[in-house]
This record gives C-alpha cells, structure tokens and sequence, in this order.
C-alpha cells in the first residue's frame, strides 16, 4: 500500500505521469529480446580490436624510448630501504618512531639487544625483525621524517609486480637489499658515500658516524640499569 501512495518525483518535475510514460516507452522487437544481435556485435568488436597493434607502452624495458619513460622527480616517495653504515650495520635503533608516526600502521619492528663490542655504549637496541605491508603503505613519508637516526629512507623505485601478497611484504633483507641496489645506481656505496667522502642523501652530508656509528667517544663500559 505504501508503494502506490508513493510520490512521482518524476511526474512532478516533467509533468508526465506514468500511463503516460509505459504509453511512449518504446517496445523492444523479437530479435532484441533475444540479444543475440547484440551479442554478435560485440564479438564483431572484440575481433576488430584483437588484431590491432598493441598501445601498451614497454615503460622500463629495452625497447623502450626516453619520451615513455617515467623520470621521478627530485624528492619522489618510491619504495623504502634501510641504511647501513660503514661497517654495514643497520643504522636502525629500534625506537619504533617510524611506526608511531606512519598513518597506515604498515610498519611492525621488533627489536633486540646489541652488544658493546659492535655498536658502542651508547646504542642499545637494533631491530630483530622489520616489516613493512607496501599494500597498506600510503607513501607519505612520515616515518622517512620521523626517525631520529636518518636510517630509512625511500628510493625512486615505482613499478612493483608481484604474484602473491608476501610479494610486498618487506622484511629487513629486502629493504637492505633495496639500500644496495638503490646506491649503485647511483655510484655511491653502501653506507650512501660519495668518492669525496661524504653522504650526500644524508642530511646535512653527514654520515653513520655522527647519526650513531662506532667511534671512540662511544666505546667504553654501559652504566648500571642502561
């Protein structure tokens, strides 16, 4: 009963009302309420486009020309890696600011204790285990502008593929193995130096040494409770 009562908004604004509208309403004939005319169209077209030249531009491989390619920009936001420092330790100190600060909670770390012997009084934790879900990241930056220790980063790197969602998860070895390949294309070694020796994608060129490497002033014995 309600459904009969029910206002026709559209008799209200075009002044037709609904015997008016099934009486103008176009009946379909026998071979359109088959859709098999339709049907044959459409096999017409998908054969039509079958045998024409692909558009699908080869963005990274060989034959592809410098006009198709994507060059990012100075500052681009691609995929994250992890720095390491002259004696390839993960600059990393497991302070989990990265993850408190990133928006999308696609950052897990746990850490662990470090010895005095490889990282000096000063350092107590590195990461036992770091994870980032690139299928949650939004790639803000956040964590990159929140560590204190200048140890991730991110690369230019945009095209991901995978088959399978592990695919995108990376855990510490893929984003180490992103800080290596990430410094050889760009002639610089592990640790991000130059041949002048300094660490120009480090802020202020400076390197693992003043963020929290191994020097002198750092090796000694750790207080009692540290």
């Amino acid at each position: 009963m309600a459904h009969e009562h029910a206002t026709d908004v559209r008799g209200i604004m075009t002044g037709e009302t609904a015997q008016d509208r099934r009486a103008n309403e176009r009946k379909l004939n026998f071979w359109e309420r088959t859709y098999l005319v339709e049907i044959f169209k459409g096999m017409v077209n998908t054969f039509k486009m079958i045998f024409r030249p692909s558009t699908t531009i080869d963005y990274v491989g060989a034959n592809s020309t410098p006009e198709q390619r994507h060059i990012p920009a100075v500052g681009y936001r691609g995929e994250h890696y992890l720095k390491v420092d002259d004696g390839g330790n993960i600059k990393c100190v497991a302070c989990f600011m990265c993850s408190t600060a990133c928006p999308a909670e696609c950052i897990i770390i746990e850490g662990e204790p470090t010895t005095i012997e490889d990282f000096g009084a000063q350092r107590f934790k590195k990461p036992q285990s770091f994870e980032i879900d690139m299928l949650k990241c939004i790639y803000c930056g956040m964590c990159v502008e929140a560590c204190p220790k200048d140890a991730i980063a991110m690369t230019t790197t945009y095209n991901q593929v995978g088959v399978k969602r592990g695919d995108f998860i990376f855990d510490m070895a893929r984003l180490v193995k992103n800080n290596d390949e990430f410094m050889g294309s760009l002639n610089l070694s592990r640790s991000g130096k130059d041949a002048n020796g300094s660490y120009p994608l480090s802020p202020g060129g400076c390197g693992p040494d003043v963020t929290h490497g191994v020097t002198d002033f750092r090796k000694g014995v750790r207080q009692d409770g540290a």
